[in-house]
């Protein structure tokens, strides 16, 4: 390891720590204010929420399911940055978990969405996916993450194909 292994590592693990964050945040928004908003247009949350509440016998937007699920990505980030700062982990390491959580925010999102997607629909009388369009940012970033994952992997491998063999005797 270069002397700039840890310092990169430490970089790499904030920027991907705050990337996950700012991926769960996005998508609890998403979830709760965009996709309602676009699901019954001209209305306000207020209404929105109203209406649900008088239809259903509780809130059933999934409050609950979607901050456990959404927030399962940045803890685990934020303990491989702490990881990372204290030279535990290196940089590609950290790079490879950072990619994978952002690679599991897609499905993540879907499991967290599903109660306030199903509640919509049945309140509303429309169909239980997206009518936003703001989630395909989401499942964008996880798109290129499990892409960029596929190359460091390969690039590992060719590098490990390329490096000399050292025969035990």
């Amino acid at each position: 390891m270069t002397s700039s292994s840890p310092l990169t590592a430490r970089l790499i693990g904030l920027i991907g720590a705050s990337a996950v964050l700012a991926y769960a945040i996005f998508a609890a928004v998403q979830i709760q204010v965009l996709n309602p908003l676009a699901t019954v247009p001209g209305s306000t949350l207020r209404e929105i929420h109203a209406a649900v509440e008088q239809r259903q016998s509780a809130d059933t937007m999934g409050w609950g399911l979607m901050i456990v699920t959404l927030l399962i990505g940045p803890l685990i980030a934020v303990a491989v940055a702490v990881l990372a700062a204290r030279g535990r982990l290196r940089a590609r390491t950290v790079l490879m978990i950072m990619l994978g959580l952002l690679a599991l925010g897609s499905p993540g999102y879907l499991l967290a969405s599903f109660p306030a997607g199903m509640t919509l629909a049945d309140t509303f009388m429309v169909g239980g996916a997206d009518h936003a369009p703001w989630a395909n940012i989401l499942h964008a970033v996880s798109l290129l993450a499990v892409v960029a994952l596929a190359l460091l992997v390969i690039l590992r491998a060719a590098r490990a194909a390329k490096a000399p063999t050292t025969r035990a005797a």
